[in-house]
């Protein structure tokens, strides 16, 4: 007799191994996995239309239940976090930053709970989705820009199933992999309330241009205004005027016509592209004079016709 409980425990014991196989999910239409799926996804990380938002999207995560298992009136019920963690662990970019998860429309900020039902799975061979999303929560106060680099481990989201007829949990855990290079301040702070800046040097005489961006007659002045949406906020910030520097000089932002260059000024100095200057914001505003000046390269007469350039101004903490 004691043989035969020893039998019988052991197919009960495997019964439970396949009881908890009971879930099939997948990717982006990629292969079915089955049991305990750890799935790993690229996602494009995007700032969301009302700018609130870092949002990681792309990922279509489907589920069903698994065909042969369990009773014709089974149902698999989905929900937040598993035995592994946490329902959303941010990746190591987004370590100090306010995050959490778009469950079904509905946006939850971390501390997510565990536990909250996202989908109801019948036993009926169909696929459902599973609509979670993550995203990072834009500051109020200034922060420095996040370099998001293709193939970036952006976070891991942990989800698990359990179901009306006996007591097993699979679990699925999805890495989140970024798609796409992305530069973004987490930071709903604005200069100028995030209106492009127009310089428009207007027609400019071949032999007005100088070759100094200190000297060069060929300028213009603009006022940067900062502001942060978050009253009270006293703190030092930094400027970085991004952009591709020219061939001839590192203080002028490239053009399209190889002989000349864009120069910005401020405090009678020419700020290094790529480089910052540092002033500050009081009660959340503050603001500086600059000047734009376009530099020709030394020795040089440049073709005429249009030219043009682009780069951004960031706002940042020291």
């Amino acid at each position: 007799m004691k043989r035969l409980h020893g039998a019988a425990g052991l197919l009960i014991f495997m019964g439970t191994i396949s009881n908890a196989l009971a879930v099939d999910c997948r990717v982006n239409g990629g292969n079915w996995q089955t049991g305990n799926p750890n799935l790993r996804v690229p996602v494009m990380v995007t700032l969301s239309s009302d700018r609130q938002r870092i949002m990681m999207e792309g990922a279509r995560l489907e589920c069903m239940y698994s065909p042969g298992q369990g009773p014709a009136w089974g149902e698999d019920y989905w929900a937040t976090g598993n035995a592994s963690g946490t329902p959303w662990t941010p990746g190591p970019l987004f370590g100090n930053e306010r995050a959490g998860l778009r469950i079904n429309g509905s946006f939850l900020n971390n501390p997510v709970p565990s536990g909250i039902r996202v989908a109801t799975m019948p036993n009926n061979r169909v696929v459902y989705p599973i609509n979670i999303t993550p995203y990072i929560l834009m500051r109020n106060s200034p922060s420095n820009p996040i370099n998001v680099v293709a193939n970036d481990l952006l976070g891991m989201l942990r989800i698990s199933s359990s179901n009306n007829w006996d007591n097993t949990r699979p679990q699925v855990t999805v890495t989140y992999i970024a798609a796409n290079n992305f530069t973004v301040s987490p930071s709903t702070c604005t200069i100028n309330n995030n209106n492009p800046i127009e310089i428009n040097f207007g027609d400019v005489p071949q032999r007005a241009l100088g070759s100094d961006p200190l000297t060069t007659p060929i300028r213009v002045n603009r006022r940067l205004n900062y502001s942060c949406p978050d009253g009270g906020i006293d703190s030092p910030i930094t400027i970085t005027y991004k952009g591709i520097q020219s061939s001839f000089d590192n203080r002028l932002l490239m053009m399209t016509n190889p002989n000349l260059g864009t120069a910005m000024v401020r405090g009678g100095a020419a700020v290094r592209v790529n480089g910052s200057f540092l002033t500050r914001i009081t009660n959340s505003v503050g603001g500086d004079d600059v000047t734009f000046s376009l530099v020709r390269r030394a020795g040089s007469l440049p073709a005429t016709g249009a030219t043009s350039g682009s780069g951004v101004l960031v706002m940042g903490v020291p």
